[in-house]
């Protein structure tokens, strides 16, 4: 497993289509009218093109202008918000804005995109028309002059990505401050981005990923392997570094934060703020004695309480996990309603004194 290769900026090629430009049907066809066919006529005087709208007229100087800096090697920086003014017009641009939380400082932290009903909603159009809106916003954006202008983004994202040990959690990514976003947020950013060019950057167990989805499964099958034959949880350095050959990605230094990200987005796994890991179901009862080891006989709230306490907050449990939890283990009982503890003897560590 290795992160995918970092693509090198896209090549620019002035006899390409006039289509690699990104520009709708309509102006297309009102240049081609005109005699211009590849995209180094848009470094040349542009034609009137009277016929077009003035909102495609203005789109068309602003591609035109832009490819012609490429065409020159000195294309301007744009971020996010730029990238999208620059090559959509107003309305494809803000239908991708709502879809994907570009514009939500509040941007909700599931890393999937809104659903079209709850963008028609917003938009007050059906939801055919959002998907017929983001079929042709998406579609111009995936040409190949507008994805070179997107380079400089995706190569952040990939590093971004790749820093944090190739997985990031949508609460991380919010709290990210870079200038490829400009005033768009991260986690809505990556949303679009993955939906561009998925083979880039992956959504996998509901967090972001410069790995395929191949090699994610992969290393957690190793992953889950290797728990599945503890008798207690195991410290996630000590996963990370006995991980078979196949499940490690070349040139990473280390597995443990991917691991980590991992263990925090599967339904049947806990890690612990300690760095320790485990199945709840196999393990999980060893923490709650760890705890009425060092508590003695305390309430379920309480319990609850300390063992949420330890784990990193999207391993945390409801009361009707610790009930089932605590009913399976002969170790612990239950001296009075609502209230555990472990046999006499075993309620604390303290020392005994005597005097």
């Amino acid at each position: 497993m290795s992160p995918r290769p970092a693509h090198s900026t896209t090549q620019l090629y002035p006899d390409a289509p006039l289509t690699a430009s990104g520009l709708p049907p309509r102006i297309l066809a009102a240049l081609r009218a005109a005699g211009a066919t590849q995209l180094r006529d848009l470094c040349s005087p542009l034609p009137a093109c009277e016929a077009l709208a003035i909102e495609d007229r203005a789109l068309l100087q602003r591609v035109a202008g832009w490819c012609a800096a490429a065409c020159g090697g000195a294309p301007p920086p744009l971020n996010l918000p730029e990238w999208l003014s620059l090559f959509l017009s107003p309305r494809l641009a803000e239908t991708l804005q709502l879809h994907f939380g570009l514009m939500d400082s509040k941007s909700r932290l599931a890393p999937r995109e809104s659903t079209l009903r709850a963008t028609g909603l917003k938009l007050g159009i059906t939801r055919e028309r959002v998907r017929q809106l983001l079929q042709l916003a998406l579609g111009s954006l995936r040409q190949p002059l507008p994805l070179h202008a997107a380079e400089p983004l995706f190569h952040n994202a990939v590093q971004q990505l790749q820093a944090a040990g190739g997985g990031l959690a949508t609460p991380a990514l919010a709290r990210l401050r870079e200038a490829a976003w400009g005033t768009a947020s991260p986690v809505g950013g990556f949303r679009l981005l993955a939906r561009l060019q998925p083979n880039r950057i992956v959504i996998y167990r509901d967090f972001f990923s410069a790995f395929s989805a191949r090699q994610l499964e992969r290393t957690e099958k190793a992953m889950r392997d290797r728990l599945a034959l503890a008798s207690d949880p195991l410290r996630i350095s000590a996963l990370a570094a006995h991980l078979p050959a196949a499940a490690r990605p070349p040139g990473v230094k280390s597995v443990a934060p991917l691991l980590l990200v991992l263990l925090r987005h599967m339904p049947d796994t806990f890690a612990t703020r300690d760095g320790r890991a485990g199945f709840i179901d196999a393990h999980g009862t060893l923490l709650l004695r760890e705890i009425l080891s060092e508590t003695g006989e305390i309430p379920l709230r309480i319990l609850l309480d300390q063992f949420n306490r330890r784990l990193h907050p999207e391993c945390r449990r409801g009361s009707g996990t610790l009930r089932r939890l605590l009913s399976q283990d002969p170790q612990i009982h239950k001296p009075a309603p609502g209230r555990y503890a472990l046999p006499g003897g075993r309620q604390t560590d303290l020392p005994l004194h005597i005097d």
